[in-house]
């Protein structure tokens, strides 16, 4: 086998944590070594009439990111799916080849495909296997020329790159490929990156406006998209100024299937439960936290977080001033205290001492909720700061979403 491929392929499949709401990146737990089909090589079509046809075209985007990069089929055949390979050349996928470039980077949206028992690794859910899925291929590169670092080189593991499907009318924070059971897998080729991403099949949804998103981060970017609660319409934040790339997937409207859709929905439970009445109040003039002598240090946090309240929320960032998000505004008011934690906040859940209920709580600590992850800082009497998407730094009532967990960091 090539060294470089042996070499990204052992990447991919080095176990790793989950991180916060995401996908795990290693996937293909089971891939063992299997030799290329013969029937594989009759079908590769000569360099000769790509280039002929390639001539023939220049005019065509389709053509040329067809020729430049490898075909759906190529990147499952790397990553050692056969069968899923073999269904990419066949009718029942849908080529694309559409290029889009925002940012730093060039993304082209190859194929996708949906069905039953597509691949030879297929997806357990509650120790089932879950057999109806959608499985697509995108290609990234740098718009400098510059080639993206090798899965096995260390700087690969500073790229993050979020890409799912996403459904019109359903708020896709909630709903992407981390709640529909999401995977993915990478691989890198002449300086292109390949993502071969999988999750539950989105034809059933083939009556709405279907999506596929493409940013930077690890997950989904609310600052990169506009969600149009009204109409249900995903659409690109012109002002955003990196990646946001955004397909329209040509689904085949009468595959669409909206009991079973619905029920789907239900059965994800996803979409939290927030008591907007709850989400931003305003303290009344006579709050003060509470300062006892066991904890000073907590005290001491919560009053300085609540000076920054009414600054701006800016997923990625961690300015308390300019902007940031939730757990960049937690990250930043303990660095005051020369306390580091790190900017998300399912590694700051794994840190200081749990505490189990919401009654034993102290000012200071940092209190967690799930979908999706998010952690605030409480700061006495049932209310907490924190900073929250389309509202900035605020106070809420520490019940206005369910919470997940209970950290106490100053000691």
């Amino acid at each position: 086998m090539d060294k470089k491929f042996d070499d990204a392929l052992r990447h991919a499949l080095a176990p790793s944590d989950e991180a916060e709401y995401c996908l795990n990146q290693k996937i293909l737990n089971r891939v063992g070594e299997k030799s290329v089909m013969v029937e594989r090589e009759k079908r590769r079509v000569s360099v000769a009439i790509i280039i002929t046809a390639l001539l023939l075209c220049m005019s065509s985007a389709t053509v040329y990111a067809a020729w430049k990069h490898l075909s759906s089929s190529d990147v499952a055949e790397n990553i050692q799916d056969i069968k899923l390979s073999e269904v990419f050349l066949s009718e029942q996928a849908l080529t694309i080849n559409e290029t889009q470039s925002y940012g730093d980077y060039s993304v082209t949206l190859l194929s996708i495909v949906s069905g039953e028992m597509l691949s030879e690794y297929p997806r357990y859910k509650n120790e089932s296997i879950v057999e109806d899925r959608t499985y697509a291929v995108v290609a990234i590169e740098n718009t400098n020329g510059v080639s993206i670092p090798d899965t096995s080189e260390d700087d690969y593991g500073k790229l993050e790159f979020f890409a799912s499907p996403l459904i019109g009318g359903y708020n896709p924070a909630f709903y992407n490929i981390a709640s529909m059971s999401g995977n993915y897998t990478d691989m890198v080729q002449d300086g292109i990156l390949y993502r071969l991403l999988e999750c539950d099949n989105v034809e059933i949804f083939a009556d709405h406006d279907l999506y596929l998103c493409v940013s930077e981060g690890m997950f989904y970017n609310t600052e990169a998209y506009c969600y149009d609660k009204l109409t249900g319409k995903i659409s690109r934040n012109e002002e955003y100024e990196g990646l946001n790339a955004l397909f329209d997937l040509p689904v085949d409207i009468s595959k669409a299937n909206p009991e079973k859709a619905a029920e789907y929905i239900a059965s994800l439970g996803v979409e939290p439960d927030i008591l907007v009445e709850k989400l931003n109040v305003e303290l009344e003039g006579a709050f003060e936290v509470e300062i006892t002598e066991d904890n000073k240090k907590g005290a001491e946090v919560a009053e300085y977080a609540l000076q920054f309240v009414g600054n701006p929320y800016v997923w990625g960032a961690d300015s308390l001033t300019e902007g940031t998000d939730s757990s960049g505004f937690t990250m930043s008011v303990y660095e005051h205290f020369e306390i580091s934690l790190p900017h998300n906040s399912g590694g700051q859940r794994a840190l200081g001492t749990k505490i189990e209920a919401i009654e034993n709580a102290k000012p200071g600590d940092l209190i967690f909720y799930e979908t999706p992850p998010h952690v605030a800082i409480y700061i006495g009497d049932g209310m907490i700061v924190h900073a929250m998407p389309e509202i900035g730094i605020c106070i809420s009532e520490v019940d206005f979403d369910d919470i997940l967990e209970i950290r106490r960091i100053m000691e």
